[in-house]
């Protein structure tokens, strides 16, 4: 259950204005944390509760809403993206 905890906690935080000024980090390396963070949620909602599920459902709904985001970003490379993808998935062993 801790992976639901994290989970939950990580996009259930609440949200900090952007000041401005150039973003900090690559749309790319990004996509790949959520496309991650969406494969384990997927996996998480068959084994939790039915509570828990619903739960589960708005932390999906955010990172889909958080990938759409980041792919339509001018640096976004769809060639890199997939390739770091499929290399973080080889690695975790998804």
């Amino acid at each position: 259950m801790s992976k639901v905890k994290y989970l939950l906690a990580k996009y259930n935080r609440p949200k900090e204005k952007y000041k401005g000024g150039k973003a900090l980090f690559d749309p790319n390396s990004k996509w790949v944390e959520y496309s991650l963070d969406l494969l384990e949620a997927r996996r998480l909602l068959q084994t939790v509760d039915f509570i828990t599920k619903f739960e589960i459902e708005k932390v999906i709904m955010k990172i889909e809403k958080k990938i759409k985001w980041h792919e339509n970003q001018v640096t976004f490379s769809i060639v890199k993206v997939g390739n770091d993808l499929r290399n973080a998935r080889r690695l975790l062993g998804l």
